[in-house]
This record gives C-alpha cells, sequence and structure tokens, in this order.
C-alpha cells in the first residue's frame, strides 16, 4: 500500500468516526430531569454563608453545579433562588448573566429567564429550581 492510499484510508476512517460522535452529541435527546448536580457536602445541598456572600440584590454564587441568586433585599427565603446549573438540553453547564438577569449554555445556546424558564431551545424546558431554607444568616439549598 502506498503512503498516500493509507493517509486517505486512514483519514477518511476518522473523520466518519468524529461526524458520527459530533451527530450523535447535537441530537441527543432529552431524556427527563438531569441528574442531581454533584454538591461536595452532604445530600442536603449545600451551604452559603449570607454575611460573606448573597449581600447585594442580583449577587450570585456560581458553584458544585447550582447558582443561587439574591433577588429582594432581607434574609428571607423568599429573597433567594436557587438553580441546577445543568441545562436541561445535553447536560451543559449554564451561566448566569447578571447583567441581563439571564441564563445562558453557550454550548447549544438555549437561554434561560430570571426565573429559569426557557426563552430559547434547542433546550424544550426550563432550569430545575431549587428549594431554600434559611437558618440565621446560613442559607442552605435543598437537592
Amino acid at each position: 500500500m502506498k503512503r498516500t492510499e493509507f493517509l486517505s484510508t486512514f483519514t477518511s476512517g476518522i473523520s466518519v468516526a468524529c461526524i458520527a460522535c459530533l451527530a450523535s452529541a447535537c441530537s441527543k435527546e432529552e431524556m427527563g430531569a438531569p441528574a442531581a448536580p454533584s454538591s461536595s457536602n452532604s445530600s442536603a445541598g449545600f451551604t452559603i454563608n449570607l454575611d460573606m456572600e448573597l449581600k447585594s440584590i442580583n449577587d450570585f454564587v456560581a458553584k458544585s453545579g447550582f447558582i443561587v441568586i439574591r433577588t429582594a433585599s432581607g434574609n428571607a427565603a423568599s429573597s433567594f433562588v436557587a438553580f441546577s446549573s445543568v441545562c436541561p438540553h445535553a447536560g451543559a453547564t449554564v451561566e448566569y448573566l447578571s447583567n441581563s438577569t439571564s441564563f445562558l449554555c453557550a454550548t447549544h445556546g438555549s437561554t434561560f429567564n430570571a426565573k429559569g424558564a426557557l426563552t430559547q431551545g434547542p433546550a424544550t424546558r426550563g432550569l430545575t429550581t431549587l428549594a431554600v431554607e434559611l437558618s440565621g444568616a446560613t442559607l442552605r439549598v435543598k437537592v
């Protein structure tokens, strides 16, 4: 076999495999709710010290597969919202854009409003909302 024949055969096979992988990733169907994000804390979620973080309206914390946002003043559970940062389309991580109070999944372009509702696909549903509870200056996100 000549070198040019070998290289042509070899690169054709790799090209077919790459195209198949890309097509599979882009056409992945949503399979219900994504798995709960991993957390370095217990299965009860994680905690945020409100004396140190989330002091102003629209401040946010993004860690351990969660995004927590202060939406109002005062330390009441209703002053905060928490979402899974896992995009419901294909499991990529969404980012919170505080300047526009929206979420973006840069992987495939899905966008979500400040309440986690879908505004543009390819995702077909909004972000998973998580419960929060407050104890003094400690906010706990419950998984």
